[in-house]
């Protein structure tokens, strides 16, 4: 499995525009923003990538592992499945305001 396959899955999970992925399979930034932006988890935005991400993990209550981050201020795949799950719980517990 590829990051950026597991990018696809999150943008597609939330209906958000799909990211562009540079050589060397580094994931965007702009990949953290929308998911914060779309939970509305109210993160600083301007935070690198991996604080990024370990903020939208903690958020749902699960843990940020060592080995989700690498050197270069990056997401491991390990990392960005942690954000695919924070997200999916995001999903399954929304409140409904109906």
């Amino acid at each position: 499995m590829l990051k950026s396959d597991v990018a696809n899955e999150i943008t597609d999970l939330l209906g958000i525009p799909k990211v562009r992925f540079s050589t060397g399979s580094t994931e965007p930034k702009e990949l953290f923003i929308q998911i914060a932006d779309c939970l509305g988890l109210g993160i600083e935005l301007n935070l690198n990538k991996p604080v990024l991400a370990r903020q939208i993990v903690e958020s749902s209550g699960a843990v940020w592992l060592p080995d989700y981050e690498s050197t270069g201020s990056t997401v491991t795949l390990k990392g960005l499945l942690a954000v695919k799950s924070a997200v999916e719980f995001y999903l399954v517990n929304k409140p409904d305001f109906s």
